[in-house]
């Protein structure tokens, strides 16, 4: 096992490190692969690479299920005003989203015009509840397009996922996003995901979404009589 990179997080974005692990089992051992990824990801900081390990099971699928929904639980405890409620399809389709990608960093066999069909769309509407069972796991897409960028900058993946931040923009505060293509319905219905959404304008000082009309007056309310402390040049950025 062997350290590849690693990339910042906190709160919202934990410090990632990239292992892999070579393994010729046969993916029909059922082995948990897919479930031992995605809780290395959530409780060791670290994404686990197999070799050509794409598929998953229902049954690990539902192992998944249970597991983030507690993460879940436990991460709200924290939130702002009513959190919504688990959402467990948003959690499975972002946790399957990552756990391919992680293992396209290692393994590539797929022609470019196949990974639509690895990457399908969420094919539900994109609620709050939905919004924040999918960051569990999406928050951490942006340190997988930085491995990838240092890889090969012209990878297709990077672009895919990278149309896929745009969509679930609320886990893309870390990267970069461009507020003119962004539908904030999902943030906007819920006033603890506004909220949360605006703590990461300020964590991340993304200037241009702090102008935003979905965000600037929760950002400024936030940011209160403390802007100079908590952000130095806000003040003169956005007079």
């Amino acid at each position: 096992m062997s350290t590849i990179g690693r990339s910042f997080a906190t709160h919202y974005f934990w410090p990632v490190y990239f292992k892999y692990s070579i393994s010729t089992q046969s993916i029909y051992t059922m082995e948990a692969y897919f479930l031992n990824m995605i809780q290395n990801l959530r409780q060791q900081e670290e994404i686990m690479l197999y070799v050509n390990l794409l598929n998953t099971f229902p049954e690990e699928e539902q192992e998944v299920i249970r597991f983030l929904e507690t993460e879940y639980q436990n991460e709200t405890l924290s939130y702002p005003y009513q959190a919504p409620e688990f959402d467990a399809e948003a959690a499975l389709w972002a946790a399957t989203t990552i756990y391919r990608a992680a293992q396209l960093i290692l393994y590539r066999e797929n022609k470019e015009t196949e990974l639509n069909l690895l990457f399908p769309d969420f094919s539900k509407d994109i609620t709050p509840a939905a919004v924040l069972s999918a960051d569990l796991t999406l928050r951490f897409i942006a340190d997988l397009l930085v491995q990838l960028t240092a890889i090969d900058s012209e990878d297709p993946l990077i672009e895919l996922l990278e149309r896929l931040l745009n969509t679930w923009h609320y886990s893309a505060l870390y990267h970069t996003v461009d507020p003119e293509v962004l539908n904030f319905k999902g943030i906007q219905e819920s006033p603890c995901v506004l909220q949360l959404y605006s703590d990461r304008i300020i964590r991340f000082k993304k200037i241009a979404l702090a102008q935003h009309p979905a965000c600037k007056d929760t950002v400024r309310a936030s940011l209160g009589i403390f802007a100079e402390d908590f952000w130095k040049n806000y003040k003169i950025e956005t007079t």
